[in-house]
């Protein structure tokens, strides 16, 4: 039974760690989509920004500009997207959530009148409160340590009343109450053990 409720405890905990990281990975896929098409058209940033002429054409220099950009975009998505713990995808929502708010105080200082600029400045603000909202989804280490905690203490419980009860069960690490299970699984299957 005890070995129960602590595997029950751990599948909880790794299906709460995963369904707390969708929102902010999500964010960080559609974050590098975003920034690779700036990267193969720079153009779709620049003429939103007002930075091309007339015509839609854009200097190489404000191109390789754009471009840069669109790689910081790529590098900080994936990174909200692959980021192995709790700490990294929070440290790499920060930084994306940053990144979002200067680029709408700079679109918001580059001369001149444009709507669709401004609208961009918007839209990057909007982004970077998203981000943040997002970094609030992430589940901290401590929590996830509560959890394993209260399966430990359930373990130790189960120890004291085998105990009491006259069964000698020793405390053994998660690693080794699996391959104890599975031994046991095994022997029964081979009908050596009842």
């Amino acid at each position: 039974m005890i070995k129960d409720d602590a595997r029950r405890a751990s599948t909880s905990l790794e299906e709460r760690c995963s369904a707390m990281t969708w929102f902010p990975r999500l964010l960080g896929i559609g974050t590098a989509a975003a920034g690779a098409a700036v990267v193969l058209r720079p153009e779709t940033l620049a003429n939103a920004c007002g930075m091309g002429d007339s015509d839609g054409n854009v200097a190489p220099t404000t191109a390789v500009l754009c471009r840069g950009i669109g790689v910081r975009d790529v590098l900080s998505g994936l990174a909200m997207t692959f980021a192995p713990s709790p700490e990294t995808l929070r440290l790499a929502v920060v930084a994306r959530a940053t990144a979002d708010f200067g680029d709408a105080a700079v679109l918001d200082l580059l001369p001149g009148d444009s709507e669709t600029r401004n609208i961009v400045a918007t839209l990057a603000a909007g982004r970077g409160v998203l981000c943040a909202l997002s970094g609030l989804t992430i589940r901290s280490d401590a929590a996830d340590e509560e959890v394993v905690k209260s399966a430990d203490d359930q373990q130790a419980y189960g120890w004291r009343r085998g105990h009491r009860e006259g069964r000698a069960t020793e405390r053994m690490s998660p690693l080794r109450r699996w391959v104890s299970e599975i031994v046991e699984e095994e022997l029964r299957d081979a009908d050596v053990v009842d």
